[in-house]
């Protein structure tokens, strides 16, 4: 399958080079320490407001603004730095595989981070209860962003000719939404904030809330950025 095949290349690409590491063991020790942090500010105490694993992961949020754009600035841009994008534009292949091929080695990229999580739960496992369905919604959630940011981080790396300026919009485009989420209530960009802002669309998921709306948004703006970029590679192998 020519999708499979674009995919497996950048997969290969990606974990044969230290970049997917790094960004790897950069998440793992954010995330666990910050989980580590979180167990010892609550020992003693009579009990936690949230789940112990709930904060870690929230905070890892802030850190996928960072980490994602350095995984997602490689699917075009760097062909391009490269030398190869005319060669990948000559190949047989029809512009979706190559836009679903770049954006699903992206996301598999990405949710190797989720899976470096689960240490988190299955601690807690071993010394208190913990809330499934609320862990599941959460890894729902984060699952729904990471789609997202893969799509509008292989949107712009078409769009730009270099994997550091494709680092810069995407991250820029992030630190936006995130920012929107947090925007108080007696600010004009409040309204807008609940309605595209990550904190605002994400939060629900990890009380354990999968309200359709959120995730229809996550849908939205996932298939609204892989079509942006179908269309743009149409154009460049029209016009060259």
């Amino acid at each position: 399958m020519p999708t499979w095949s674009i995919a497996r290349r950048d997969l290969v690409a990606a974990f044969t080079s230290p970049l997917a590491w790094l960004v790897l063991a950069c998440w793992t020790l954010l995330t666990n320490g910050l989980f580590v942090r979180t167990l010892e500010a609550v020992h003693g105490t009579a009990g936690a407001d949230q789940p112990l694993f709930v904060e870690s992961l929230n905070l890892g949020v802030l850190f996928l603004a960072l980490l994602a754009p350095a995984i997602t600035m490689t699917s075009f841009a760097q062909e391009r730095q490269q030398g190869t994008m005319q060669l990948l534009l000559t190949v047989p292949i029809r512009e979706h595989h190559l836009i679903l091929g770049k954006f699903l080695s992206a996301l598999l990229v990405l949710s190797s981070l989720l899976l470096a999580t689960v240490l988190q739960p299955l601690s807690l496992l071993l010394i208190s209860a913990v809330d499934v369905p609320q862990l599941a919604a959460g890894y729902v959630g984060l699952f729904l962003l990471l789609s997202m940011l893969a799509a509008l981080g292989v949107w712009i790396s078409l769009l730009v000719d270099s994997p550091i300026a494709a680092y810069v919009i995407t991250f820029a485009v992030i630190a936006v939404l995130l920012l929107m989420g947090v925007a108080p209530r007696d600010s004009w960009l409040y309204y807008g904030g609940q309605a595209i802002g990550l904190g605002a669309r994400l939060e629900p998921f990890f009380r354990g809330d999968m309200h359709l709306g959120n995730m229809l948004y996550f849908f939205a703006v996932t298939a609204s950025c892989l079509l942006m970029a179908h269309s743009a590679l149409m154009a460049r192998r029209l016009h060259g």
